[in-house]
């Protein structure tokens, strides 16, 4: 019952902040493809998993991306499939629903952005909502706000219940499309450096 409250409360919250998800919630493209480099700063090799997603739009506020992911390190093949549902292309929700093939265990997230006047971002994400096991257990929840002008995009915050810390990413534009981004992730002491290409 108390997590059942908890998941209720946490919804509510992400509903009323109309929080977002950093990693860019929308996909103008078809395609993209994310390379991804996580090092911890307390030493280690780098974690190494790409993927790669196809956007299937059969409304402007609906969309379906099945995507593939490899993780080089422990040689795992992830497939996921996410559902984008937006409000006027202001409002995002994202729903991710992952599948670990070398754990063989189901786990989903759910994110949310709120896209505000002159270039501002109230973003968040419920990691691990489900585990795989159970609900709210080993999740993760993330707020941040952020900043967008040209051809960056800037944004902080806070992440609680299991690896809590201070986050922040800044996001350098190549191209329309294509960025670099660099993550600090103070609750799990790492930091991540990403290239995102994204094309039809």
């Amino acid at each position: 019952m108390k997590r059942f409250l908890f998941l209720l409360a946490a919804l509510l919250v992400m509903a009323t902040a109309k929080a977002q998800i950093y990693d860019g919630i929308t996909q103008p493209t078809t395609y993209r493809l994310l390379l991804p480099v996580t090092q911890s700063l307390d030493g280690g090799n780098p974690s190494v998993a790409p993927f790669i997603g196809y956007k299937y739009q059969p409304a402007k506020w609906f969309s379906v991306t099945p995507v593939v992911q490899y993780n080089i390190n422990n040689e795992a093949f992830i497939p996921q499939v996410w559902l984008n549902f937006n409000v006027n292309q202001k409002f995002y929700i994202l729903s991710r629903s992952i599948y670990n093939a070398r754990t063989n265990l189901y786990s989903h997230t759910l994110s949310a952005t709120m896209k505000l006047p002159l270039g501002f971002m109230i973003d968040g994400t419920w990691d691990n909502l489900y585990n795989g096991r159970r609900f709210a257990e080993t999740d993760r929840l993330q707020f941040v706000a952020g900043y967008a002008h040209k051809w960056f995009v800037i944004n902080a915050g806070y992440s609680m219940r299991n690896y809590r810390g201070f986050i922040a990413n800044i996001r350098f534009k190549v191209t329309e499309y294509n960025w670099l981004q660099l993550k600090y992730d103070g609750g799990a002491n790492a930091i991540t450096a990403q290239v995102v290409l994204q094309f039809n």
